[in-house]
């Protein structure tokens, strides 16, 4: 299994169980209730050792569209509780060591969301619906096999 097959084995339950949709793989659906993974980088290196091998960072993004609402309701608040739960469900995997299971020659150390919240990312008034997104990475080890 290579990582970004990894990443989707790993996110894939994840999404289903919060929002019961699938999971698009660096695919942005603009059907509401939509979610990808879309891959920022991957094998980047953020030390690397003389002996051979580094740790490096796969970074990612999790993006999902969700209704807005320009009225005095509760449903932009909503699609923000949901993205928090997603970032609160991330954190608890990492406290828990509960890694993607990356290549034999790697060992991943943590995962990470990059920020406290997330991120609106546009909205589509025609169809009243909002783009969020949550940037995180993978740290890991990969020795040079």
């Amino acid at each position: 299994m290579n990582k970004h097959e990894a990443m989707m084995a790993y996110f894939k339950p994840i999404v289903e169980e919060i929002t019961g949709e699938p999971l698009e793989f660096n695919f942005s659906s603009t059907a509401p209730e939509g979610v990808a993974l879309m891959t920022e980088y991957s094998d980047r290196y953020v030390r690397r050792y003389v002996h051979g091998g580094g740790i490096k960072a796969y970074g990612f993004r999790i993006i999902w569209t969700k209704a807005y609402s320009t009225d005095h309701d509760d449903l932009n608040l909503e699609a923000m509780s949901f993205a928090q739960d997603f970032m609160d469900a991330i954190e608890l995997k990492n406290k828990s060591e509960n890694f993607p299971k990356f290549p034999e020659n790697c060992s991943v150390q943590r995962i990470e969301v990059l920020q406290n919240m997330p991120n609106l990312a546009g909205i589509n008034e025609a169809q009243s619906l909002a783009r969020y997104q949550i940037p995180g990475q993978i740290i890991y080890f990969e020795s040079e096999d």
